[in-house]
């Protein structure tokens, strides 16, 4: 984060304090996260009534878009078109009356569309006074924000006046606005992002960003029987008929909000449908119930990452588990979906591990016979790897002696290492990798490692560096036989000095 952005987060919490030191910010940010994520502090920014209307209004579609994302972490060239993509769909929704007819309650929705329509009869604007009394009405009739804009749609105000969209300037003011609210964060990595930090992350989806994930609320429906939709559909008025595929879809093109919809269930029905579900807390009044019940499927949609600006990422915190095939655990995770896919998921997190970890660049391979992955030692040479998962320690088959061969062999440039990465390596495998070396005519050197130990060098190569700016030495694998743990350590020592 460079300093602009750094700055906007420290003025979030910290009125009237300058501080020019970059690191100074950094350091200053860590210490105050308790006042940062403070509950008051954040519930008082998401208050958006005081803002001018533009502000108020892209704010709200900001934070709907954002939480739609894995870790609420957005590409900002994403996030500016889901924006105008939600604006659009608000519009077309709320001049077409046969969806108005079926989302809203009909005396609610011609109650608030006559004080709406009064509220903007007197000139362009709504005070903050006009919109505090309007939220109150809302409340009242049991209509949702989304209600008050498709309703603001039909009499032709959303976005503005005569439904005219948002501009990008407009919605670049309004990012600007939630990053000095301390709501949305900005960095650059290749890329650049807007994230909601994790330690504000529930209020903001509770208060301003819908509750729950589209594809969440899919599960947590699915996870109802079709009595229990039906029953939730007709207190909202809405159509009960059908199959249980048609009444998830029902929900979900009326935005029913997961809370509400949950609450027109008894604390049976509530506890009955946790059952099953494990890790959930099922304690609690029937609110908690329901926030349990929100709360557990948004968790299970949104499995931690160590690097959310790399899907590989999530491939490289389970390494072991692709190198030892535990298919078990990989499916409950959610990282696969089929077994067939480990091996290719192994070979991810391993580029992952070369490209982020070791921060080394990977070279391309042309054609379609060659091994996993090729990265410059120097001018003239390269190191070579190929990913071997296995349920059992891996032996190294006369098969894979002949295919590593080849694809040393037919490499333009000096293969010197050639690493075979697996979960686990027996004594024979040990022998096999001396006979590849023998019949290379390079004399590579054939290493194994295992999954595990080369996390292990991937996570703490650093902390055996003494420079400043450290690069990693890729000598550190010039190795015949097994890389173990010990050896990496004592070859770190040296290597990366």
């Amino acid at each position: 984060m460079s300093k602009l952005y750094l700055n906007r987060i420290v003025a979030s919490f910290m009125r009237d304090v300058r501080i020019e030191d970059e690191d100074e910010m950094r350091a200053v940010i860590l210490r105050n996260i308790p006042e940062f994520q403070n509950k008051e502090r954040v519930l008082r920014n998401l208050d958006f009534l005081e803002d001018p209307r533009d502000v108020e209004v892209l704010n709200e579609l900001i934070l709907i878009c954002m939480v739609q994302y894995h870790d609420y972490l957005a590409p900002a060239s994403e996030i500016i078109d889901a924006v105008f993509e939600l604006q659009d769909q608000i519009v077309s929704d709320g001049q077409n009356d046969e969806y108005l007819d079926a989302a809203l309650p009909e005396n609610s929705s011609r109650i608030y569309t006559a004080v709406l329509t009064a509220a903007w009869s007197k000139d362009d604007q709504l005070n903050a006074h006009e919109k505090n009394l309007l939220e109150v009405l809302r409340m009242e009739l049991g209509l949702t924000r989304r209600h008050h804009r498709l309703l603001e749609s039909k009499i032709g105000r959303f976005p503005q006046k005569g439904n005219k969209p948002y501009s990008l300037r407009q919605i670049e003011n309004a990012i600007k606005d939630l990053q000095q609210k301390g709501l949305i964060l900005r960095f650059r990595t290749d890329d650049v992002y807007y994230v909601i930090p994790e330690e504000v992350a529930r209020p903001v989806r509770y208060i301003r960003g819908g509750e729950l994930k589209t594809t969440a609320y899919t599960s947590l429906l699915e996870k109802l029987t079709v009595d229990r939709l039906r029953t939730a559909l007709d207190a909202h008025g809405r159509r009960v008929g059908g199959a249980k595929a048609e009444l998830v879809s029902r929900v979900q093109r009326y935005r029913l909000l997961p809370s509400d919809l949950l609450d027109t269930l008894s604390v049976a029905d509530l506890n009955d449908t946790m059952e099953g579900l494990e890790g959930i807390r099922k304690s609690g009044t029937k609110a908690q119930k329901i926030e349990n019940l929100i709360d557990y499927f948004e968790t299970a949609e949104t499995p931690a990452t160590s690097d959310p600006t790399d899907p590989r990422a999530q491939y490289y915190d389970v390494f072991e588990k692709t190198a030892n095939r535990d298919y078990a655990s990989l499916r409950q995770m959610g990282v696969i979906s089929k077994d067939i896919e480990v091996e290719r998921l192994f070979e991810e997190a391993t580029r992952y591990l070369f490209e982020n970890k070791l921060e080394i660049p990977l070279l391309e391979m042309p054609g379609t016979t060659h091994a996993d992955g090729r990265v410059k030692i120097d001018g003239k040479q390269v190191l070579l790897w190929d990913n071997k998962s296995t349920e059992t320690p891996y032996y190294f088959p006369d098969e894979h002696v002949h295919q590593f061969l080849g694809y040393i062999r037919s490499d333009t440039m000096r293969p010197t290492v050639f690493l075979v990465i697996v979960s686990d390596y027996t004594e024979a495998a040990v022998h096999q990798a001396q006979k590849l070396k023998a019949f290379s005519e390079t004399d590579t050197d054939v290493a194994l490692i295992r999954a595990s130990d080369l996390k292990f060098v991937a996570e703490n190569w650093k902390n055996y560096s003494g420079k400043k700016v450290p690069t990693f030495n890729l000598q550190l694998f010039n190795l015949t036989g097994g890389l173990t743990r010990e050896i990496l350590e004592s070859r770190m020592a040296w290597a990366l000095d």
